[in-house]
């Protein structure tokens, strides 16, 4: 595994990056930003904590550790899901239209979604959606989107102790 710390001209490609996927994300200037690649997966972590990872796309995709650290609201839509679908979720399930309770946030199709629980609304997972917001409540069944990250994964695997 190697880890460095990023440059300055770096940190604000990365920023701006952040800034256009995730309007009102809000890392500090002061914020320190390491790289971390290990394998074939490059990821950044932010005060320490393993924050985001890049896709094969180029997408930087949130991790867990930094949703449940930092929390979610107000820069990453969400979907509420029933207790039945708590389980499948985290063991890295897509996730189908009768197991969502609530739809937070608008949406377009593609966009990164944290899959959260009923009763706590802790992150279980991160999705791409396969259907706008709009759609999603709209639809009575169907797979609504696909599994990026879940615990227990490859990525909570190779970054849990960081």
């Amino acid at each position: 595994m190697r880890r460095w710390v990023i440059s300055k001209s770096e940190r604000k490609r990365l920023l701006e990056r952040l800034s256009s996927l995730y309007p009102g994300l809000g890392i500090g200037r002061d914020a320190r930003i390491e790289v971390v690649v290990e394998e074939d997966v490059k990821a950044y972590l932010i005060d320490g904590i393993p924050a985001f990872y890049e896709a094969g796309d180029g997408t930087l995709i949130p991790l867990l550790f930094y949703l449940l650290k930092r929390g979610y609201r107000g820069w990453l839509p969400y979907i509420v899901v029933d207790e039945g679908a708590v389980r499948p979720i985290s063991r890295g399930a897509d996730l189908m239209r009768p197991g969502i309770v609530e739809v937070g946030g608008d949406f377009d199709r593609g966009a990164i979604v944290v899959i959260v629980d009923p009763n706590h609304r802790l992150p279980l997972a991160v999705h791409r959606s396969l259907y706008s917001s709009e759609e999603i409540k709209a639809m009575e069944r169907g797979r609504v989107s696909k599994c990026l990250h879940h615990v227990g994964d490859r990525y909570w695997r190779m970054f849990k102790g960081l």
